[in-house]
């Protein structure tokens, strides 16, 4: 991976799959709460962003579609289909892992959360890909590091989806996977 283009679409596709995987369950409690956790603060993270800035060109928004109160969030959920900042992955409040069955899988869940934060951790130094506000600087990223993090997601990211398709009994090599994302503390 030579080039932050290349990056795109595999972290385009990683960040569909989480969201997709997460949407179903989120809606459910989420669509109830009457405590909304989303800020437009939050949501303004994409416009600084150099990284998710050109993913929000990418389906054609820019800052004039931002609520100033709501951010990217309308009735039925964030309007963005990709390119939201990794904080909005990696948080769940106490109420919605309070309602998953057991341990192991609130454990998953939060693992689920941070693989698009391990994707772009320490891309430029200490700066998170996504931290980068600079276009020019995207060229500097470290793209040997952001393309094993990456793979290491994705390999996460289908352990993930073992340990469901198992009722919490991945094989030792999808357990491994998993344990290769660190504990992060954002």
């Amino acid at each position: 991976m030579n080039s932050i283009d290349e990056l795109f679409e595999p972290y385009i596709q990683l960040e569909k799959a989480i969201m997709e995987r997460t949407s179903d369950w989120i809606h459910l409690h989420c669509g109830l709460c009457t405590a909304c956790c989303c800020r437009a603060d939050i949501c303004e993270e994409a416009l600084q962003s150099a990284f998710l800035s050109k993913l929000l060109i990418k389906q054609g928004l820019d800052e004039t579609e931002l609520d100033n109160s709501f951010g990217w969030l309308t009735p039925k959920g964030c309007s963005l289909a990709y390119g939201r900042p990794p904080i909005c992955h990696a948080y769940f409040c106490d109420s919605l892992l309070e309602r998953l069955e057991n341990d192991p899988t609130r454990r998953v869940i939060s693992l689920l959360g941070l693989l698009i934060y391990h994707v772009g951790e320490k891309a430029l130094g200490d700066l998170h890909l996504t931290e980068i506000e600079d276009p020019a600087a995207l060229e500097k990223v470290d793209f040997q590091r952001i393309s094993k993090q990456l793979k290491e997601a994705q390999n996460a990211f289908r352990a993930i989806d073992e340990f469901f398709q198992t009722n919490g009994r991945p094989s030792p090599a999808a357990r491994n996977a998993m344990e290769r994302i660190p504990p992060y503390e954002l």
